[in-house]
C-alpha cells in the first residue's frame, strides 16, 4: 500500500510541476524600462540669421544631427551611442575655429557639454544603471547643447547690434 501511495504522490508531483513550467512559458516577456523609447525635450536652436556665421564649423552640425537622433531614443540606445557622442564632442571642442566664439564664456559651455557627454559614456560601464538616470543624463545634454546655441545667438546678436550702432560717432559729438 505504501508503494502505491508513493507512486500516486510521485505522479501528482510530476504532473503539477510540468503544468507550472508550461504556464511560465506562456507568459509574454515584459518590456523593461531600458527599452522604452523616451522623447526628450528639444534644445534651443541657432537663429537662422546666424547659421551662415558658423557654417565653417562642420563638427557643430555633425553633433547637432547626432543629437537629433538621440532626441527620441531608449536608454539602451543612448548608452550604445554614448561613446560615439563622446568622440564627436571632443572633435567639436578641438575644431572651434571661429574667432568670435573663442571666448571664455563660450568655451566654458563647450567644456560643460563635453563633461556631460563624458558622464553618459561613463554610464556605459555601470552595470546597475537605471533607465531614469540615463534619461536624466540625456536631458542634461540636450539642455546644455541648447545653452551653447543660446550663447551663439547672443554673440551674433551683440555683434549685429554693435555693427548697427556706430559708437565712435556717439562719443565724438560730446
Amino acid at each position: 500500500m505504501s508503494r502505491f501511495l508513493f507512486v500516486i504522490a510521485s505522479l501528482f508531483f510530476l504532473i503539477t510541476s510540468c503544468k507550472k513550467k508550461n504556464e511560465q512559458k506562456e507568459e509574454l516577456p515584459t518590456k523593461t524600462e531600458m527599452n522604452i523609447s523616451i522623447e526628450h525635450t528639444d534644445y534651443s536652436k541657432i537663429n537662422e540669421k546666424y547659421v551662415d556665421e558658423i557654417k565653417p564649423w562642420k563638427e557643430y552640425f555633425i553633433v547637432e544631427d547626432f543629437l537629433q537622433e538621440l532626441k527620441n531614443t531608449t536608454p539602451t540606445e543612448a548608452l550604445n551611442n554614448a561613446l560615439e557622442l563622446k568622440t564627436l564632442t571632443k572633435q567639436l571642442k578641438d575644431s572651434l575655429n571661429i574667432e568670435s566664439l573663442k571666448t571664455p564664456a563660450f568655451k566654458a559651455r563647450i567644456n560643460v557639454f563635453e563633461n556631460e557627454t563624458l558622464r553618459l559614456a561613463d554610464m556605459t560601464l555601470i552595470p546597475s544603471i537605471s533607465a531614469s538616470e540615463v534619461n536624466n543624463q540625456v536631458e542634461k545634454i540636450m539642455v546644455i547643447f541648447g545653452s551653447v546655441n543660446d550663447k551663439i545667438n547672443t554673440v551674433y546678436a551683440k555683434k549685429k547690434f554693435d555693427s548697427e550702432i556706430n559708437l565712435d560717432s556717439l562719443f565724438k559729438n560730446q
